[in-house]
């Protein structure tokens, strides 16, 4: 650990004091928090994520703290009924891969933790697998010790000779990738394959696969709610407006077909600002949803007041981060503050 690591952990570690977070979001304002996961470690099958141990700390530290636990549900329901809501946190997770039924699910309900799953449908239907899985495929299976690769006419040459190595190539290619349009990626995939020597087969193999829709029905009747993620996952904002409409109707329709009580609320692929508009928002509104959440922005969730539907469109989450102290500072505004201030500064 650096330095300042060290030393930004101590100045924080006063946020552990029962009673501390709480008086410090009551001066900033933070009456709820959304955080957001994608993968759970899962070794066995090669998956690398959120670490199950770490997630059973968070929610006790939350349990313990008196949070209340909602439902992504009721936490919009309570924002489109002007309710207050105060120390209120919900949990999402996005895409639908097979290890939150493996390894996460569990333990949310161990906790008696709502969770919310944004399913990419296409994935479930077995359409497709995710482009940036492919991305790692390839990486993790070329047997050349270096690639060359052009993204957008920018070429990059990515030393592999270790398996760190590989997967910090893939995420960096993946990365420089999400600006791409939709239509670009097959191609781009296709001629990384190409490259690389490797054949990306049709069908993931199961490091990458989804869960079921068979898993997502059983898990609903345990609780876990499931709500639209697109069909494919594409940046809808590089869409025409008909494949943004259809990206959007189609995957609530497929959550319609295939489940009891599906969340009407929608979940941005990326979730940048750059990455959806006032199109996409006006999307929502005309497929019946209640709203859609994004990335990480430094806003607060205001509650007790008549939301418009922007706002309920535009609903901020905190990626996890790495553990119960990022937790705190979330709940208690003090990320978002931080978030302001560096803003401030670079401005």
């Amino acid at each position: 650990m650096s330095a300042p690591t060290s030393i930004k952990r101590t100045l924080l570690t006063p946020l552990y004091i029962p009673g501390i977070a709480k008086g410090i979001a009551a001066l900033t304002g933070a009456h709820a928090s959304i955080f957001m996961l994608h993968r759970f470690s899962c070794p066995e099958e090669g998956v690398r994520g959120f670490d199950p141990a770490m997630l059973r700390k968070i929610l006790s530290l939350l349990r313990r703290d008196h949070y209340e636990l909602l439902s992504l549900y009721d936490m919009f329901q309570r924002l489109r009924e002007a309710r207050p809501l105060k120390h209120a946190v919900a949990f999402t997770v996005d895409d639908g891969y097979f290890d939150f039924a493996a390894v996460a699910a569990p333990i949310f309900v161990e906790y008696d933790c709502p969770v919310t799953v944004f399913v990419v449908s296409g994935f479930l239907d077995g359409k497709l697998w995710l482009w940036w899985d492919q991305i790692e495929f390839i990486f993790q299976n070329t047997r050349r010790s270096e690639l060359l690769v052009d993204i957008g006419g920018q070429k990059l040459n990515y030393p592999l000779n270790s398996p760190a190595a590989r997967v910090e190539a893939a995420r960096d290619v993946s990365a420089r990738c999400q600006d791409t349009p939709t239509a670009g990626w097959f191609p781009f995939v296709t001629n990384l394959g190409r490259d690389a020597d490797v054949e990306v087969p049709s069908a993931p193999p199961r490091q990458f696969e989804p869960l079921s829709w068979d898993e997502a029905r059983q898990l609903e009747k345990n609780g876990v709610a499931f709500g639209p993620h697109t069909v494919t996952h594409p940046r809808l904002s590089g869409c025409s407006d008909d494949l943004s409409q259809l990206e959007i109707t189609t995957s609530w329709q497929r959550m319609v077909d295939e489940l009891e009580h599906p969340v009407p609320i929608f979940c941005y692929p990326f979730g940048r600002r750059c990455d959806f508009g006032e199109r996409e928002i006006a999307h929502v509104s005309q497929t019946g949803l209640w709203g859609a959440v994004t990335g990480y922005h430094p806003t607060t969730i205001r509650s007790g007041h008549s939301c418009t539907m922007a706002e309920l469109c535009r609903i901020p989450r905190f990626p996890i981060g790495n553990g119960p102290l990022h937790i705190l500072q979330c709940t208690s505004g003090l990320e978002n503050v931080k978030a302001r201030l560096r803003r401030n500064a670079g401005s």
